[in-house]
């Protein structure tokens, strides 16, 4: 399997451009330790952890060679970058994840592993302005922890450096100054989508990964519907996870959902908790993983699913779409509403939510969890040949996949139609918002064994699907190509 790098495809526009114990989720529940060990100073921390990240990727890479000049200058930037190394600071702190805070334009959160006992996270903006905020730990072991701190009062849409102290006295440590940007109160933005990473972590999770990066390098925030790992308790996955991103996650906000895998020999999700800091606006059984983000006129919504607490993400769903001010909408949770394999015609997740998706007319529904790729709609709101209610989505970026073929009976047999779907296909998602259009572009990434798309695309850096949902006119209509 050779990583895969873009190549250009279509308009010009479109790259540039099994059930779980339910255990409250309260903050004294999940503030158990996490133990690395081998990490005195962090020296080197994870460099054994993705053993050939740097040469499985190579092959790609040169294959970028001759391709388009704008997605080869993009892929060679992202090569000169690095992959282990710059991703961390060494002897001061590692796995540095951003998140936004509920209002975006006004604050972030920085969460990082350091082996210091406190650390505080010093900020400037361009003038000069400066503060510090400490920080305090989510989760402590014998040789480092998970620490976080809110950097809040900022200025929508403006650029702030930020460094990592850890330690005081004579053993201070002070990382290198590293740049985020708030989202603005309105304005045209890009943001990424990736399902499942899970397994294929240091090869077609990092392609994935890689290419997105590439592909959307203006990205003002990330998201991931959960099970970036296989196995919850394993630094090693969480490691390659996340140094398969580069920095990336350290400069631009990320938002993730909560997984199975996230779940799996960790039922309190004690690893996803420590790794992420998400706005606690949502149910307090479900902290920390039931929230929603006002991102420069979108509203996202991220929801537990996992068959917990059901009753409680609807409650919040409802709350959060009827107080919603903007003129978009998006839910995020891993178990799809419609599966996209053919192994699987779960209807759990549409009993509980598709009502008031549907009521609200939500935009896009994004999923994982059934490693194949599937977009589609309920056919009660075709007007015309032509979809006029939300977009259900379910992708996957990593190794794994499940079959699927012509026929789903999972949407079929559930009132809905696809419009197009894949399997053996690893893809990242384009969602570019302007004031009335949301442009989506899926491209692959990689491909397994025998993938078949029911469009024919085929290949590393092709366009798997694109479509536009237009409210410029009258009403809402959701139309294929960007």
């Amino acid at each position: 399997m050779n990583p895969s790098i873009l190549r250009r495809r279509g308009r010009a526009t479109a790259i540039l451009t099994t059930a779980f114990v339910a255990l409250p989720f309260a903050p004294a529940a999940i503030a158990q330790p996490i133990d690395v060990p081998g990490l005195p100073g962090l020296p080197g921390i994870g460099e054994a952890a993705a053993p050939g990240l740097g040469d499985a990727l190579e092959p790609g890479i040169n294959a970028a060679v001759g391709a388009n000049d704008a997605i080869a200058g993009a892929v060679n930037s992202a090569r000169a970058t690095g992959l282990p190394e710059d991703a961390i600071d060494p002897g001061v702190a590692d796995r540095i994840i951003l998140a936004p805070t509920a209002d975006a334009t006004s604050g972030v959160t920085v969460t990082f592993l350091s082996d210091a006992s406190s650390a505080s996270v010093e900020y400037r903006d361009a003038q000069g302005a400066a503060g510090s905020v400490a920080t305090t730990i989510k989760g402590a072991g014998a040789s480092a922890s998970h620490h976080t701190a809110t950097i809040g009062g900022l200025q929508p849409g403006t650029t702030y450096e930020y460094r990592i102290v850890a330690g005081g006295g004579a053993d201070q440590r002070t990382g290198q100054w590293r740049t985020f940007a708030t989202a603005a109160a309105s304005g045209p933005m890009d943001i990424i989508f990736w399902g499942d990473a899970q397994n294929g972590l240091a090869d077609e999770w990092a392609a994935s990964a890689q290419a997105a990066i590439a592909g959307v390098p203006n990205a003002s925030l990330m998201l991931q519907s959960g099970d970036m790992i296989d196995q919850a308790h394993s630094d090693e996955e969480w490691d390659q996870w996340y140094r398969s991103m580069g920095d990336a996650a350290a400069t631009t906000p990320l938002l993730t959902a909560l997984g199975n895998h996230e779940l799996t020999i960790d039922p309190a999700a004690t690893a996803f908790r420590n790794h992420f800091t998400h706005p606690a606006n949502g149910p307090a059984s479900l902290n920390n993983s039931t929230y929603y983000v006002d991102h420069q006129g979108v509203r996202i919504i991220t929801l537990t699913a996992n068959a917990l607490f059901l009753d409680d993400q609807a409650a919040f769903l409802e709350e959060a779409l009827a107080g919603n001010p903007h003129e978009w909408s998006m839910v995020m949770f891993h178990q799809p509403v419609h599966n996209g394999t053919t192994n699987r015609n779960d209807t759990t997740y549409g009993e509980a939510f598709t009502e008031i998706i549907e009521r609200h007319d939500v935009d896009l529904v994004l999923n994982g969890h059934d490693h194949t790729y599937a977009r589609g709609h309920k056919t009660d709101n075709v007007v015309d040949g032509v979809n006029t209610g939300p977009v259900y989505l379910v992708a996957t970026a990593g190794s794994k996949y499940y079959p699927t073929a012509a026929e789903n009976p999972a949407w079929s047999g559930q009132g809905a139609e696809r419009a197009v779907w894949a399997s053996n296909t690893s893809s990242y998602q384009r969602i570019t918002l302007d004031a009335c259009t949301m442009e989506v572009t899926s491209v692959i990434t990689t491909q397994g064994d025998e993938p078949v798309t029911s469009n024919g695309a085929a290949g590393a850096g092709d366009i798997l699907d694109e479509f536009t949902i237009d409210k410029c006119g009258d009403g809402k209509q959701v139309t294929d190509g960007n």
